[in-house]
């Protein structure tokens, strides 16, 4: 698993130049833009499409059927995808919170319950993209995965372009932290139910 993990982590560098590019931007531009949640989300998302890039590069390669003569099961295949999606959603998190947390002092306050549904609305559409995308291209490939790429991508950035609408404002009570937590979790065990739907359809699929 850990050499997997190495590969897509190299694979990354070598590929996604761009994309942390922009992920850096963005960055920069939220640390000064107060309405700026939108590029707050947006780094989210791209960490969580990201595995999809890597399958198709695996694909490009024949690394797909050379990894069947490595010594590696197909669940260890899928779940070094899921594994370095969440290490790169973990990196985009941290800053994008570490950003928030810093905007909000700068402007000499710090609202709890703010932060936390900024958190959770972050953990969700970062965890959103590949939930629904990674099973579709387990089963059917990157190619065929496309389209439903596409269709991810434009809602999710139409969701996020619609709470940068609402600069996060919302109107909530103490007690609806708990709306957030349960919103945290239906996500994560989303994001593991889509995990092990994955390793059962790249089981059957023919290579």
């Amino acid at each position: 698993m850990k050499g997997l993990l190495l590969k897509d982590f190299y694979m990354t560098i070598k590929y996604g130049k761009t994309l942390f590019l922009v992920v850096l931007v963005f960055w920069a531009i939220s640390c000064f833009d107060d309405g700026g949640s939108f590029f707050l989300v947006y780094p989210m998302i791209l960490a969580g499409v990201l595995p999809m890039s890597l399958i198709s590069l695996d694909e490009r390669e024949k690394w797909v059927q050379y990894s069947g003569t490595l010594p590696y099961t197909r669940a260890q295949l899928v779940s070094s995808k899921y594994i370095i999606g969440l290490l790169l959603g973990v990196g985009a998190f941290i800053l994008s919170m570490a950003t928030t947390a810093g905007r909000m002092w700068m402007n000499g306050y710090f609202s709890l319950l703010e932060f936390g549904t900024i958190a959770s609305l972050l953990l969700v559409l970062g965890l959103l993209p590949p939930t629904i995308l990674l099973p579709f291209v387990f089963k059917f490939g990157a190619e065929k995965g496309r389209i439903m790429f596409y269709v991810v991508i434009g809602l999710a950035t139409a969701i996020g372009t619609l709470l940068a609408g609402f600069g996060f404002q919302m109107q909530m009570q103490t007690n609806e932290f708990a709306i957030l937590f349960v919103m945290c979790t239906v996500a994560v065990l989303l994001y593991l139910g889509s995990w092990c739907l994955s390793v059962a359809f790249y089981k059957k699929r023919e290579l």
